[in-house]
């Protein structure tokens, strides 16, 4: 779904499905969503929903491992410092608002409810993974070990999100849009600065 603006046709219809569904659960959330918007938009029979998907759940949770997928591509690559990791955060996040949509909503309908979170298991690993990466930067010195790195991934998924998930705040605050390329560059800019104050002092490397 990287290319979420292509023709209908130049997709499958399996795709055209996970599109439109994409759109509709941001928009509604789980709860709010209804099949026959997502046949109409997809422009399919509903069979094909039920064909490709099993029920409305199914859907959703093929919509998220779509997400999931992608994302772990773009995060392939190891951040050789606090910085890097922060911005590559940011960059995901303000790229897809429909990712952003479907975490609001997960966190309203289900909360921290296990059964709740649709391709838990998987998630579970990739953060003990990302942890480890922030453990590992600490261990290479990269930035202050006293800091709990669980927190600390709690603390970079914050920053990253918050002006995506908050736009109002933004405004307010600097009156630009999120989505301006002004705005993200001074946030970026800003991410990186606050990352250099997290770096050891070369008092404490020596």
């Amino acid at each position: 779904m990287t290319r979420r603006k292509e023709r209908a046709g130049d997709l499958s219809t399996r795709q055209r499905i996970l599109l439109a569904a994409l759109e509709e659960f941001s928009a509604n959330g789980f709860s709010g969503a209804r099949i026959d918007r997502i046949i109409k938009a997809a422009d399919v029979n509903v069979r094909m929903v039920y064909h490709f998907f099993g029920n409305k759940k199914g859907l959703l949770e093929a919509v998220l491992a779509e997400i999931f997928k992608e994302r772990q591509q773009m995060l392939a690559k190891q951040p050789g410092n606090l910085s890097e990791l922060l911005d590559s955060y940011f960059v995901g996040y303000a790229a897809d608002r429909h990712r952003v949509r479907l975490l609001e909503w997960e966190a309203l309908e289900n909360g921290a409810n296990e059964e709740g979170l649709s391709t838990f298991e998987d998630r579970r690993k990739v953060v003990k993974e990302r942890i480890e990466t922030l453990r590992q930067l600490q261990v290479e010195g990269k930035f202050a070990e006293e800091i709990d790195p669980q927190i600390l991934f709690l603390f970079c998924v914050a920053l990253s999100i918050y002006p995506m998930t908050f736009p109002q705040s933004v405004y307010v605050a600097t009156g630009e849009d999120v989505y301006s390329e002004e705005f993200q560059d001074r946030y970026r800019a800003a991410l990186g600065q606050l990352s250099s104050l997290l770096a050891p002092s070369p008092e404490k490397k020596s």
